[in-house]
């Protein structure tokens, strides 16, 4: 009687967890099962472990890519090779800062931004899950170049409607985050039809440089 009701109770158990083991998996590479919270992963201190982003407008392409240690941008048949760090930090209460710090031989380069960042995604009207999908709001940030002894800084603050990047979340475990964003536009100008394509990769890892 005693082995019975124990198996009765763990057949209910099982069908209880049914709903939470589901709504674990939302991006294509989550783990089946957590017991954290989406926001619980994502809110840590993180460390950029891969990064590129490549900016297309027509057939002129810049890319920017880090490896965790070295920044690459790419102009054309032109490469400039710098060490780096970049961080991100995701606040509990809705707000993050990223910071990046690349230096050659001949330069430092410092940025720092900040925002509100939420979960998105899901409705009628898309293929994305609730949550799938991350947003990340600019409200200011700070730029510095200094070359040869001469610094130039260039800062922003954002009012009205503020500049959003939206990231779909691949996948968001409690140590590793991979993340992806693509805007395309095409318009008219003069005679011409111009196509802008941004794309972003991003992966995480816990800690910082």
């Amino acid at each position: 009687m005693k082995k019975a009701k124990r198996f009765l109770l763990l057949i209910i158990c099982g069908i209880l967890l049914i709903p939470v083991v589901n709504s674990c998996k939302i991006g294509d590479e989550d783990s089946d099962f957590t017991i954290y919270s989406r926001k619980y992963r994502l809110c840590q201190n993180w460390s950029f472990s891969y990064y590129k982003h490549v900016v297309q407008h027509n057939d002129t392409i810049v890319t920017n890519e880090y490896d965790g240690s070295s920044y690459i941008t790419v102009i054309g048949n032109k490469v400039y090779i710098s060490s780096a760090t970049m961080r991100i930090s995701f606040n509990t209460n809705g707000t993050y800062v990223w910071d990046e710090y690349i230096a050659n031989d001949t330069s430092v380069y410092t940025y720092k931004e900040e925002g509100y960042w939420y979960f998105t995604g899901g409705g009628s009207d898309t293929e994305t899950q609730y949550k799938e999908l991350l947003a990340l709001q600019k409200i200011k940030s700070t730029q510095t170049m200094q070359i040869a002894g001469v610094t130039t800084t260039n800062t922003y603050e954002g009012s009205g409607t503020l500049q959003t990047t939206i990231y779909r979340l691949i996948k968001l475990a409690i140590d590793e985050v991979k993340m992806e964003s693509r805007v395309e536009k095409q318009y008219i100008q003069g005679d011409q039809t111009i196509l802008d394509i941004v794309t972003t990769e991003i992966n995480l890892t816990m800690g910082a440089n």
